[in-house]
């Protein structure tokens, strides 16, 4: 929550700013669930920040599944790794 008031922070002092929210998950689980996963992961980031009242046009959100891994390894921790949140400002 710290890395996201963080967020929130920013965005509300730069109203111009639009960002996506990217969620990712290990290469484990078939693409059909990994899909599922990830959307809700970046919905759930989106749904934070519009919340705390962040315009919703200006926070757009998308799951990756399981198609853009930082790592191909299987092992505990690059699944760990692989599972995650991003964030990438759009527009200024």
């Amino acid at each position: 929550y710290e890395v996201l008031q963080e967020v929130y922070t920013f965005l509300a002092s730069h109203k111009n700013v639009e960002v996506e929210i990217g969620g990712h998950t290990n290469t484990i689980p078939p693409h059909e669930y990994c899909d599922k996963l990830s959307a809700e992961r970046a919905k759930n980031v989106a749904d934070y920040l519009t919340n705390l009242g962040i315009e919703s046009k200006r926070v757009r959100y998308k799951g990756y599944g399981k198609r853009q891994p930082i790592t191909q390894s299987e092992s505990a921790s690059s699944r760990i790794r692989n599972q995650r949140v991003e964030i990438k400002i759009l527009e200024m």
